[in-house]
């Protein structure tokens, strides 16, 4: 290659790495929706620092006038810690289309514009699917024990299945460890069945329902990936509202620790989500945290089962809103319901906007050009590749103001 050329393919990439960037902060609903902290002093090397809530509870009171202050009743000092989120998408290019640019550069540009849509849509989608999953890059749990290597892996009729989709590539980990198994590395789905809660996959394997079906980070071969991968993965919305576990490094059940205890007003069965599911979740939350959520991101079907309740008795299908990205949904009162595909499946999050971050350092993937180049080579091959690699976390300042709401029915 020679150097004008490198040269001018560097300058094309970073020229239209500006427009990614851009159409990111409007791709999904939380990226658009919430604040960004770029603050240097939140990163320690590769962890992140939340600040520490000081904030009293049942500090005010009245007083007479010749009476002391009363006593703070309880603080929270709880220091949270994360790790560094780290999303990476390679861009290839063949040299044949490199040749064919010679003495064309709109040739390679028209290239270039393509590929960048193609990577801004996969960025968005796998740092949506990681902020609104079950975190660590879990997609699904196994639900079944195979019995022995099957190409059929159990994960209920539960799943998201919008992203369990035909062609995708995913490995199948041991949760607890996230080890991956054998055969388990980069295995494509080749077919799913929702009636039955399934998915094929190309090679066979051995699962019980310890295991799980995450986000791809291997490369096929057995054991290439370190468990630490996937303590790089995103934070995700599912682990702040759990009500048990460790979050960012505090015990959600701890003495003090009622600030980390997310609010979950899910029905004990399967129910409509009617008007008064939600009003039960607002009560809840503002009982817990005193404050109530900007607006709802729901499982899409319950959005329609929501409306469709709404038309039956009343002849109306509820009024439409707008958050202040653009993003639009029908209104529940006065918040709006956001259909979303990562959202879990008969779920909604009401999202208190306030005590979540985007914590990062740069406003969106930047090349990686460490070794000297930003256009790679790897084992002889004439194809080069250019990274797009982003460091950021979502992090919580309080969970008990973020609101789940499951078991809720889904329209057919």
């Amino acid at each position: 290659m020679a150097d004008e050329t490198t040269t001018t393919w560097a300058n094309l990439l970073r020229e239209a790495k500006g427009p990614l960037v851009e159409a990111l902060k409007r791709k999904t609903v939380f990226l658009a929706e919430l604040k960004r902290d770029r603050s240097p002093a939140r990163w320690h090397g590769k962890r992140v620092t939340i600040p520490v809530i000081t904030a009293p509870l049942q500090g005010t009171s009245p007083i007479g006038e010749s009476t002391t202050i009363p006593v703070t009743r309880s603080i929270d000092t709880s220091q949270a810690v994360v790790n560094t989120g780290v999303i990476v998408t390679p861009v290839s290019f063949t040299t044949q289309v490199v040749l064919q640019a010679k003495g064309d550069e709109n040739s390679w540009a028209d290239v270039v514009d393509t590929k960048m849509q193609m990577a801004e849509n996969s960025i968005g989608a796998i740092t949506n699917e990681q902020f609104l999953g079950p975190g660590q890059s879990l997609i699904a749990a196994v639900t079944v024990n195979s019995g022995g290597a099957s190409t059929t892996i159990t994960v209920g009729t539960a799943a998201n299945f919008y992203q369990l989709y035909v062609g995708r590539n995913v490995d199948i980990l041991t949760r607890a460890s996230g080890f991956p198994i054998a055969s388990g590395q980069a295995n494509k789905i080749t077919a799913v069945d929702l009636a039955a809660g399934t998915i094929t996959v190309a090679a066979a394997v051995t699962t019980t329902t310890s295991e799980g079906v995450y986000l791809s980070s291997g490369d096929g071969t057995v054991g290439s990936v370190a468990t630490s991968a996937y303590l790089f993965a995103l934070q995700s919305f599912g682990q702040a509202v759990a009500t048990t576990g460790t979050f960012e490094g505090i015990n959600k059940a701890g003495a003090g620790n009622q600030f980390w205890k997310g609010t979950d007003a899910s029905p004990a069965a399967l129910s409509d989500p009617t008007i008064s599911a939600f009003d039960k979740g607002e009560r809840l939350v503002k009982m817990f945290s005193g404050d109530l959520p900007d607006f709802f991101l729901c499982d899409p079907a319950v959005v329609d089962k929501y409306s469709q309740i709404i038309t039956t008795q009343a002849q109306w299908k509820g009024d439409s809103g707008t958050l202040a990205s653009g993003f639009t949904g029908v209104k529940y009162r006065n918040k709006v319901l956001v259909p979303d595909y990562d959202m879990p499946a008969n779920t909604a999050y009401g999202v208190h906007k306030e005590d979540i971050r985007i914590y990062t350092l740069m406003e969106g993937p930047d090349w990686d050009d460490e070794d000297g180049s930003m256009l790679k080579r790897f084992a002889r091959a004439l194809p080069v590749e250019a990274w797009l690699v982003w460091y950021l976390q979502l992090g919580f300042h309080r969970c008990n103001s973020q609101l789940r709401i499951g078991n809720l029915n889904q329209a057919a």
